[in-house]
């Protein structure tokens, strides 16, 4: 054996390098699934294990009113509750500044978990008590930088003055939405009553933590059970893990896909990188088997190279991916908890170091089993002209290694689902790969006999070389469509993002979101903002909040479905139409005909349909403030993103909400430079509405939707880096068979030009045809993510991915045919001595 591993080594020392191609692709994939893998982990582990600070507690009950004493004494005799009101305003500051934020009420109990940081350091009472004449606040350090606050500064919330006492260092159950509601601001029960923002239809929540040392689950349900006519919504901290662990696993399952795809189109560099290395020492292997080296005894060298290279290039691969995920953790940490322990490092590396080895010998079996058919016989005829096959025996060895491959996928991606539709899509993809592969060479075998090519040398060069034996035609299908059907379906989602980015939002959204317009105010908010001098339009639309209390006559209290009963307690918000305020899309059924007025009629968003199995003609019945409204459905409709972020579940026909209405929303379109001054000048006539800019919406979804699209860009910048070398790879494994037939054609009398014209357009035929499939492919994967998961319209986008597919493959085939191409210069006398 020492023997076999120093032969191995000096052979690899002596004309390895020509195997960088096989180090350069393992080393991408085994990059992407550390860094993807140590992230995810990271997260994982600290938000999990930080639940409860996040939560705030053991449970949480959400009303629209305070509990009633008998629920405040039982929650108190079953653990130790904390209550925090919430209410979304606006902040001004002496100088004209407005800003929304969240205010949160803290009670001396306030936090059950964790420690709250202020900056200067004293307790929560001290820092928002009333004394000097002022309440004070505490803020949250990005809001304070943004409005160029201190403590010590004072601020307007509502018609209350208040001075800053303290900036937050650290508070534990800081909403991770916060960026969507506005930042939080720490204020005393009594100083909000002050503040004269409570009125009637004024949006509270009120949230009571508990702490207790039940099971929660026995918790909730004796809760539910003791006060079973309650509308309060109860959670507790396993239902927010159980939803964080599951998004947290879709997105971790998506990511580690891409890096799997990638290390898949890296196994296909790998197999023609030993295939060309190994295709050049044919003459050395069949001389070392005619001195009388056993086969097996070869095998085992060759695959202990495969074994010192792919360890190498693995380990490479996982010290940069951990680099990467450290990286990336430090930016994740300034608002998500983050575990930076060695377990959430090491696991994902050591799964990562196992698929990098596994693929590798994988996909290196079959090009080692050829090149172990080469006969000895072969050293007293061309090398190059020899046939050579894999014995069924690797073939079984490489089936093991791709099974073990599909059970290592499926233990590593969180979400089952996700790792059951890779192998499937891979699986498919190859299979209509190699079955456009056999269509091929049956067309160009049946075309190459037709007189329609007669006079015609070089297009029949180019058809022989399609369907003649040891054609590189399927493994240059099998990468380059693989490859490029990453890139297509990166490229659409890219697209899509920042199309939404840069077209959509800036184009339809108005300049200014009104929330929590009281109808006594209603009249007096618009003629302030019709005031301003770019001023275009206003439209309003009322708010009302209401349960969905039966469908189709059931109750949904006592369903049986679990969704339905939960559905019962929760709150959604009703309107109308209003000029389609929220530029809503209809995905089945219609809206009503306006003049119909002989009953109520109503459309539900799709994902509240889908959670209760809605369908088109049934019949809903609302409860609001007590009261029952019937109205039957006759639509369903999708959001159409970034708008208003009103987000109604439920929209009714004119005139079913009129006894309910008691607060407004609007929207009002202008310029937004005059945005600034409409904000203040509403603030002061009404200072318990809510105006948000939506130029800061947009700055905060372009920050979130850059961050994703860099990411994407990345991954398609890695796909193409991979799929550029894999096509080197393949040009390198044909490359001795094509010289060498090109030189006996040109030795025959064959002219080097139409040489190069059957090349170029063997080349050309190629690029067309992956092209067409990665459009195809890549567009099935993509378009239903982005229309079904990410509500973006994206079927205009396939002409980006058509062209995407074929600029990339036109480089990677244009460099492929030039490399040929330049080494065509050779004269052919020494090409047929050196056949090198």
């Amino acid at each position: 054996m020492r023997f076999l591993i120093d032969l191995a080594w000096r052979d690899l020392k002596a004309s390895g390098r020509s195997l960088w191609v096989f180090c350069v692709c393992l080393a991408l994939g085994v990059t992407l699934i550390t860094a993807t893998g140590s992230l995810y982990r990271q997260v994982n582990d600290g938000l999990l294990a930080n639940i409860r600070n996040l939560m705030g507690g053991d449970l949480k009950v959400d009303a629209r009113a305070p509990l009633t004493s008998e629920a405040l004494t039982w929650i108190n005799e079953n653990g130790t509750s904390a209550l925090t009101i919430e209410l979304r305003t606006m902040m001004g500051t002496t100088s004209g500044q407005f800003q929304l934020v969240e205010l949160l009420t803290a009670d001396t109990r306030y936090p059950l978990y964790g420690d709250l940081l202020l900056q200067p350091q004293q307790t929560t009472q001290q820092a928002i008590e009333f004394m000097d004449g002022y309440w004070g606040i505490a803020l949250d350090p990005v809001l304070a930088d943004r409005m160029e606050l201190k403590p010590g500064d004072e601020v307007e919330i509502g018609s209350l003055k208040l001075v800053v006492r303290a900036i937050i260092v650290h508070q534990p159950d800081r909403s991770l939405s916060a960026d969507w509601r506005g930042p939080p601001v720490l204020i005393s029960e009594e100083a909000l009553h002050a503040s004269e923002l409570i009125q009637p239809g004024s949006r509270l929540d009120y949230e009571y933590r508990v702490r207790t040392k039940l099971n929660t689950d026995t918790w909730r349900d004796r809760f539910i059970a003791t006060f079973p006519n309650s509308d309060w919504e109860v959670r507790t901290f396993n239902d927010r893990s159980e939803r964080i662990a599951e998004v947290l696993d879709q997105l971790a399952s998506g990511l580690l896909l891409i890096g799997f795809t990638t290390l898949f189109i890296g196994g296909l560099g790998v197999f023609n990188s030993i295939q060309a290395y190994l295709q050049g020492k044919l003459a050395t292997i069949a001389t070392i088997r005619a001195l009388g080296l056993r086969n097996r005894k070869l095998a085992v060298v060759y695959l202990l190279q495969v074994c010192i290279l792919s360890l190498g290039a693995s380990l490479v691969g996982v010290l940069i991916g951990i680099t990467l995920a450290l990286m990336a953790a430090s930016v994740v940490a300034v608002q998500l908890p983050v575990a930076k322990t060695l377990a959430a490092i090491i696991t994902p590396s050591i799964i990562a170091l196992s698929f990098g080895l596994l693929t590798a010998f994988t996909f290196a079996l079959p090009a080692i089993g050829r090149a172990m058919s080469i006969e000895p016989a072969a050293l007293f005829r061309s090398i190059d002209d020899s046939l050579t096959e894999t014995p069924k025996h690797y073939w079984l060895a490489t089936l093991t290694g791709i099974f073990l491959i599909i059970v290592l996928v499926l233990f590593a991606i969180p979400d089952p689902l996700f790792g059951l539709a890779f192998v499937t899509v891979i699986t498919i993809v190859l299979g209509l790969l190699d079955s456009v592969v056999k269509g091929l060479r049956k067309l160009a075998r049946s075309l190459d006999e037709h007189p329609v090519l007669n006079g015609r040398l070089a297009l029949r060069l180019s058809l022989a070389n399609l369907h003649r034996p040891g054609s590189p035609l399927r493994t240059s299908l099998l990468s380059l469509g693989s490859a490029l059907t990453l890139i297509v379906a990166c490229t659409l989602v890219v697209t899509a993002l920042f199309r939404l980015v840069n077209e959509t939002v800036p184009e339809e959204s108005p300049a200014l979101v009104f929330y929590d317009i009281s109808a006594h105010q209603i009249e007096e908010v618009i003629g302030t903002v019709r005031q301003s001098p770019s001023f275009e339009r206003f439209d309003t639309a009322p708010l009302v909040l209401g349960r969905i209390a039966k469908i189709n006559g059931e109750d949904l209290r006592n369903s049986d479905n679990q969704s339905r009963i939960q559905e019962a307690r929760d709150e959604h918000k009703l309107s109308y139409l209003a000029n389609n305020i929220d530029g809503l899309a209809i995905t089945s059924g219609s809206w009503w005909d306006a003049n119909n007025t002989s009953r109520a009629y109503v459309a539900m968003e799709d994902r509240e349909a889908s959670q209760l199995g809605l369908q088109v003609g049934d019949i809903l019945t609302f409860e609001i403030t007590g009261q029952e409204l019937e109205a039957k459905l006759t639509a369903i409709y999708s959001q159409k993103g970034i708008q208003t972020q009103f987000w109604f579940e439920a929209i009714l026909s004119d005139g079913a909400l009129d006894p309910f209405i008691h607060r407004y929303v609007g929207a009002a379109y202008m310029g937004h430079d005059s945005a600034i001054t409409t904000q203040g000048d509403v603030a002061n006539i009404a200072p318990n509405v809510i105006t948000v800019r939506t130029q800061e919406i947009l700055e905060t979804a372009t920050g979130l939707l850059s961050q994703a699209t860099a990411g994407l860009a990345v991954i398609a910048v890695v796909s193409l880096t991979a799929s550029l070398l894999v096509i080197i790879s393949i040009i390198a494994t044909s490359r001795a068979r094509q010289i060498y037939d090109a030189t006996i054609l040109h030795s025959l009398g064959t002219r080097l030009t139409v040489i190069k014209k059957s090349l170029q357009a063997e080349y050309i035929l190629l690029g067309l045809l992956t092209s067409i499939f990665a459009v195809m492919m890549g567009s099935a994967v993509a378009i239903p993510l982005l229309i079904y998961q990410i509500k973006l319209p994206a079927e205009d986008l396939i002409w980006v991915g058509f062209a995407t597919a074929l600029a990339t493959s036109t480089l990677c085939l244009g460099l492929g045919s030039r490399y040929l191409i330049n080494r065509l210069k050779l004269r052919p006398a020494l090409l047929l001595r050196s056949k090198q």
